[in-house]
C-alpha cells in the first residue's frame, strides 16, 4: 500500500514522536497517580469502544461491572470481554501478528466460552453494513466488505505486509498502523466485533511501537467524540480499497488528528498532576471521582468522598479556581469535569448514551 505522506502528515507524526520521547525521559508525575490516570483511561476506553458498537452502557456502569460490584447490564458480556481483551498481551504466543493471534484476540473480545476460547472463526456469509443515526434511520451510507471466500487469503497478506513494513522502517511506524487498520476495517473478517476488534488493535500497535503514553487517557473516548469525522474518513479511503485506486490519505489524517487530540489529553492530564502536588486529600478525592466518572454532578461526588455538601462546595470551586476542574450548566443542572475537555461524549453517569452507528461494530 501506498501511505501518503504530505508536509502536515510529517508535522502531525513529527509532533507525535517529540511526545513519545518527552515521556521516555520521564513525566515526574508520582507512580501512584500514573495508576489512577491508567485505570480511570480504562474505564473509559471500555465504554467508549463499546458505545460505538450499540452497547448502551455508561462509564458509570462500566466501572462498577469491572469492580465486579453488578452484572445488571444487559450486555455486561461486551464490556468485560472489550476489558479483558484491552488488558490482554498482544501478540500473545509470539512477537509477529498473525492471522491466528487476531483471530484469539477477538474471541477473547467478544467472551466465547472456553478458557482459552477457541480463535473467532472468519466470516463465512457476506455482510452489508449500513450507518444509521441515533434513533436508527438509515444515513444512506453502506461500507463495503470483502467477500468471505477472500477472507482468509488478505488477512494473511494483511499481517505479512504488516509485519514487513513495521520492520523495514521504510513508512512511518503509525502510518502502517493507519493503514493497516483501514485494511482490516475493508476485509471486515467476523460477522462482529470488527470496529472493536480495529480499535483494539490499533491501541495494542501504538504501544507495541513504543507509545507508552497511550494507556493514560482513552484514545476511544477520542474516536467516540469524533464519530462522524471517523465514519467519513473510513468511507471516503475504503471505496475501492481492494482495487487498488482507493484515497487513504482522508483515514490518514483522521487517525492522526485523533492521536492528536489524544496526544494533547494527556499532556494536560499530566500539566493537571503536576499543577495538584499540593492539594488537600479532599481535593484529590474530588478529582479522582470525576476522572473516573468523566462527568458528574455532586450527589456522585457527594457519594464518592463522603463529605459534607458546603465543604464539598467549597473545595470544588476551589478546584474550578485553579483550573483544574470545569463546571457545565447552572443550579440543579451543574455537572463538572477535568479541564482537559474529557468527558463530553456519552461519559456522563446520568444521561444514557444513545445507540450507535453499526457499521464498526
Amino acid at each position: 500500500m501506498k501511505i501518503p505522506v504530505s508536509r502536515d502528515i510529517l508535522n502531525s507524526v513529527a509532533r507525535l514522536d517529540h511526545f513519545r520521547g518527552a515521556w521516555a525521559a520521564g513525566t515526574a508525575v508520582p507512580p501512584d497517580r500514573l495508576a489512577r490516570l491508567r485505570d480511570a483511561s480504562r474505564i473509559r476506553s471500555v465504554g467508549a469502544s463499546c458505545r460505538m458498537s450499540g452497547v448502551r452502557v455508561t462509564d458509570a456502569e462500566v466501572a462498577a461491572l469491572l469492580a465486579g460490584e453488578t452484572q445488571a447490564v444487559r450486555e455486561g458480556t461486551d464490556v468485560l470481554g472489550y476489558a479483558e481483551a484491552l488488558d490482554r498481551p498482544f501478540p500473545a504466543e509470539g512477537p509477529l501478528v498473525t492471522p491466528e493471534e487476531i483471530r484469539r484476540l477477538v474471541s477473547v473480545l467478544v467472551a466465547c466460552p472456553g478458557n482459552p476460547p477457541e480463535p473467532m472463526p472468519w466470516r463465512e456469509k457476506p455482510i452489508h453494513l449500513e450507518a444509521f443515526d441515533a434513533d436508527g434511520k438509515a444515513l444512506g451510507r453502506v461500507f463495503q466488505t470483502l467477500p468471505p471466500r477472500l477472507i482468509a487469503e488478505k488477512m494473511d497478506e494483511l499481517c505479512s505486509w504488516l509485519e514487513m513494513e513495521i520492520r523495514s522502517g521504510d513508512q512511518h511506524p503509525v502510518l502502517v498502523i493507519a493503514a493497516f487498520l483501514l485494511a482490516f476495517l475493508a476485509v471486515c473478517p467476523f460477522e462482529r466485533g470488527n470496529g472493536r476488534a480495529a480499535r483494539l488493535l490499533g491501541i495494542h500497535l501504538l504501544r507495541r511501537s513504543g507509545y507508552a503514553h497511550l494507556p493514560y487517557s482513552s484514545f476511544e473516548a477520542v474516536l467516540e467524540e469524533m464519530r462522524n469525522e471517523y465514519h467519513e474518513a473510513l468511507d471516503a479511503s475504503e471505496t475501492h480499497f481492494w482495487q487498488g485506486e482507493a484515497d487513504l490519505e482522508p483515514w490518514v489524517r483522521f487517525f492522526l488528528g485523533a492521536l492528536s487530540r489524544h496526544r494533547e489529553r494527556v499532556e494536560a492530564k499530566l500539566d493537571i498532576e503536576r499543577r495538584a502536588s499540593d492539594l488537600t486529600a479532599l481535593q484529590r478525592s474530588i478529582l479522582d471521582a470525576v476522572r473516573e466518572h468523566g462527568t458528574v454532578g455532586a450527589a456522585i461526588l457527594l457519594a464518592a468522598t463522603g463529605t459534607n455538601r458546603n465543604t464539598l462546595k467549597d473545595n470544588v470551586h476551589r478546584l474550578v479556581a485553579r483550573g483544574l476542574l470545569q463546571k457545565v450548566g447552572e443550579r440543579r443542572g451543574t455537572v463538572y469535569r477535568l479541564a482537559t475537555g474529557e468527558g463530553r461524549a456519552g461519559a456522563s453517569p446520568e444521561t444514557r448514551p444513545s445507540r450507535a452507528l453499526e457499521p464498526v461494530s
